[in-house]
């Protein structure tokens, strides 16, 4: 893995040959659309809202979400 780990967006593991935690997905937002703000999705163990991103519960995956201006 290279780059920020904040940017990451999925968590495969970290054991055996698992490559641990990846930035695979993504918006793209139309051109003509102004980005205010972005991030993922993703709370520390200790937060009430882990559990929705617990892989017993949910994906491996994170939610990856923007806001948006249409100009």
């Amino acid at each position: 893995q290279r780059g920020e780990a904040r940017f990451d967006t999925a968590d495969f593991g970290d054991e055996g040959n698992s490559p641990g935690n990846l930035r695979v997905d993504y918006i793209l937002p139309s051109a003509n659309l102004k980005i205010i703000n972005s991030g993922v999705f993703w709370p520390s163990p200790n937060e009430a809202e882990f559990r929705l991103v617990d892989k017993n519960a949910s994906s491996d995956h994170r939610l990856v979400w923007v806001d948006v201006e249409v100009k």
